[in-house]
C-alpha cells in the first residue's frame, strides 16, 4: 500500500487507461470499416466525402477523416494514403476510374 501512495502517477494513469478503452467500447456501434486509399490529383475532403460517406453528413465523415488521419487542416496532398470510414452495412463494388486505379463505391445497403 505504501508504494501505491508514492506512486499515485501511475495509478491515475491505469484509471484514465481504463476510462478512455471503456469509452471507446461503449460508444462502438460497429457500424463503420475503415479503407485505406490513395488520394489523386484533384481530390478534396469533399469530393471523397461525396463518395464515400454513405449515410453520414459531410461534416461527420470529414470530422472523423481528420481524426483518423492525423489531420489539423483540411489540406491533403496526391499520392499519399488516407484511411476512411466506410459504413459496414454498405455493398461494394469496384469501380474502374482509370486503367491504374481502382476504387470501391457504394452500391447498395443490406436491409437489415
Amino acid at each position: 500500500m505504501n508504494w501505491l501512495q508514492k506512486n499515485t502517477y501511475i495509478v491515475v494513469l491505469f484509471v484514465a487507461f481504463f476510462v478512455m478503452g471503456a469509452f471507446l467500447l461503449i460508444t462502438d456501434n460497429g457500424n463503420t470499416t475503415y479503407e485505406q486509399i490513395e488520394i489523386q490529383h484533384g481530390d478534396t475532403l469533399w469530393t471523397l466525402a461525396e463518395q464515400y460517406r454513405g449515410k453520414m453528413t459531410i461534416q461527420e465523415w470529414i470530422k472523423q477523416v481528420k481524426a483518423e488521419n492525423g489531420l489539423t487542416g483540411e489540406q491533403i496532398v496526391t499520392g499519399n494514403a488516407l484511411t476512411v470510414p466506410i459504413h459496414a452495412k454498405s455493398i461494394y463494388v469496384a469501380n474502374l476510374k482509370s486503367e491504374e486505379e481502382l476504387h470501391s463505391v457504394e452500391v447498395a445497403i443490406k436491409n437489415q
